[in-house]
């Protein structure tokens, strides 16, 4: 039912109040929680930027741990074609997002799933479903 964004994991691993209270409330429904594979790509990145050597090892297996709590989706051809048109339309419109912000969203679509973040210009997309926290 559920599809967090990047931002989300983030603030989350940050222990943000707001997404924690997210987190409790998502916890007492018995929906799938999902992230997009971009997601994971985003927030490993961080961690190699961040951490070096012993470090790096600790916080990636940390990482990987809370990562593997949730469903993972896949960059399908589905996901990549509906991506794509986002991207189209909103480059036609020039309201330019990032790539991978675009294929959260057209994950979200694709598989019907209300997105959870803190970012505002995923609003702009009249037919997603968007929760903030």
């Amino acid at each position: 039912m559920w599809l967090f964004d990047t931002t989300y994991i983030i603030d989350l691993f940050k222990h943000d109040m707001k997404a924690l209270k997210k987190a409790e409330d998502v916890d007492k429904s018995m929906a799938s929680k999902n992230i997009s594979t971009v997601t994971i790509h985003e927030v490993l990145r961080g961690i190699y930027y961040l951490y070096e050597g012993k470090k790096l090892g600790e916080k990636l297996k940390l990482t990987e741990i809370a990562l593997n709590k949730f469903n993972i989706i896949p960059y399908t051809y589905r996901v990549a074609k509906k991506a794509a048109e986002i991207d189209a339309d909103l480059v036609k419109r020039g309201e330019m997002i990032s790539f991978p912000d675009i294929v959260i969203a057209a994950t979200a679509h694709t598989y019907d799933l209300i997105l959870v973040t803190g970012n505002g210009h995923f609003k702009r997309f009249e037919e997603l479903k968007v929760e903030g926290y």
